[in-house]
């Protein structure tokens, strides 16, 4: 252990809890006492540095990490304050309890300062909140054959594991002495380095009942690589670098609950001059990217850097116009539901041979923007602001179009809306899919009737032209 201690000694600004750094500087107390159900639990805080915690624990729990100790530590019998049957809920036996556990710590915590067995540690929870220790139990769990077999399931891990490993790494810790091979942190870079999907979720509040907030706390991700997805969730992307191993590997994206304004925010996480578009921080791999539920405004030229995207997914952003997209020439599926863009001019100038397209629960108020995109499958622009039931032509000659959904919108309430949408289709009427409903034969049968109407009252109209 003597070892660890000496590594850590090289750097002073540890923003969580690192005990080897500060053993001279580690308080225990137990300030008070609360009663749950009939039960009394002795408020334990911790203090390590300027990190704290708090831990609630009953006798019994004191009295089962005794008996333990006592076995395998040489700890005195005789140091934990007894049991007592009789009158063991009044205030004064509480009190005077809580301060005699309150010294039992103390002094535990002085008798094994330097060996800190597992048991001690796992009863002080430090396994939650220390570097070192939060990567001991990180290495004991990942050296278990079920997780050494689990490498291609996803797993989930938090800012600060991460930023706990970026530290040792920072500092050459390969190893933790004392406890065997099951404890080399060679058991955690091995794992993360055979990892095939990821995801990450940090916190801006207070990590469980200590004053760690996750997302105040850098990280890097050099140690994975093989990584195929990654999905992040609420985490401070400005505190994420060294994800070049990440952009030659990973293929599916998923960034969301974050302060993003600019594709560049997330592709260009580790990158300082964000204006800048070098092709040797492109994502070579990346085919399916989902950033719902974000800020992000623009979608600004960094999106190039992953040329070979087929999916797309904005949703529940807060986009206004629709973006030039016309880079991404592998695009296929694009969803942009749940923003606030107005209008769609020139589509065909923005996007590729795109074969999917979700704009539901936008401001959209007409479809002008949609008669050029010939490779259109399904197209989704329901809960938008189209009223003029004559929209429909501009998405009526589209060859490829089977699928079409404008339920939610104003003119969704007109009489026979679906004869009338379906019209503009002509033959092909019995091949589209209108509102999630294919039509009926009835529907078909009032269409052509229309569209004969309507192709008679055009000729008619030629003709008095002509004359």
């Amino acid at each position: 252990m003597v070892q660890i201690r000496k590594k850590f000694m090289y750097t002073n600004d540890v923003d969580m809890a690192c005990y080897w750094l500060h053993v001279n500087d580690t308080l225990i107390k137990i300030p008070d006492v609360s009663e749950q159900d009939g039960i009394i639990f002795y408020n334990v805080e911790v203090k390590i540095g300027e990190v704290k915690w708090k831990i609630m624990r009953r006798y019994n729990d004191f009295f089962e990490l005794h008996q333990q100790l006592v076995n395998d530590h040489g700890v005195s019998k005789d140091l934990l304050p007894p049991k007592k049957v009789i009158l063991n809920k009044s205030k004064a036996f509480i009190e005077s309890r809580r301060e005699a556990l309150q010294i039992y710590l103390q002094k535990l915590l002085q008798y094994l300062k330097s060996a800190m067995p597992k048991e001690f540690w796992e009863f002080l929870e430090f396994h939650e909140y220390d570097i070192y220790f939060i990567l001991q139990g990180m290495a004991i769990k990942l050296s278990s054959n079920s997780f050494k077999m689990s490498s291609e399931k996803e797993h989930e891990f938090t800012p600060l594991q991460l930023h706990a490993i970026t530290k040792c790494l920072k500092q050459a810790v390969l190893e933790f002495d004392r406890n065997g091979k099951d404890c080399d942190l060679s058991n955690i870079l091995d794992f993360f380095s055979e990892l095939n999907s990821m995801v990450l979720c940090g916190s801006g509040t207070c990590y469980k009942n200590s004053n760690i907030i996750p997302n105040s706390l850098p990280f890097e991700l050099s140690s994975f690589k093989y990584l195929e997805s990654l999905v992040i969730f609420n985490v401070n992307l400005d505190n994420i670098y060294c994800v070049d191993n990440l952009r030659n590997t990973v293929k599916k994206l998923g960034v969301h609950q974050t302060q993003a304004t600019k594709i560049s925010n997330i592709l260009q996480c580790d990158t300082v001059h964000k204006t800048v578009v070098d092709e040797k921080q492109s994502w070579n791999k990346l085919v399916e990217i989902d950033f719902t539920c974000n800020a992000i405004s623009e979608v600004d030229g960094s999106v190039g850097l992953a040329p070979l995207l087929t999916t797309m997914t904005l949703s529940k952003n807060k986009l206004t116009f629709f973006p030039d997209l016309s880079c991404l020439t592998n695009l296929k599926d694009l969803n942009l539901s749940k923003n606030m863009i107005t209008h769609c001019e020139n589509l065909h100038t923005k996007l590729g041979n795109v074969v999917k397209i979700d704009l539901s629960q936008n401001r959209l108020t007409n479809l002008k923007g949609f008669s050029k995109l010939y490779s259109l499958e399904s197209l989704d622009i329901s809960h938008n602001s189209i009223y003029n039931i004559e929209e429909a032509k501009n998405i009526g000659d589209l060859p490829c179009l089977e699928d079409v959904v404008l339920n939610g919108n104003p003119v969704a309430a007109i009489v026979d809306y679906r004869i009338k949408i379906l019209e503009n289709f002509g033959e092909r009427a019995k091949e589209i899919c209108l509102d999630n409903e294919m039509p009926t034969q009835s529907e078909l049968d009032k269409a052509s009737v229309l569209r004969a109407l309507k192709l008679a009252k055009d000729k008619n109209r030629s003709s008095k032209n002509e004359n």
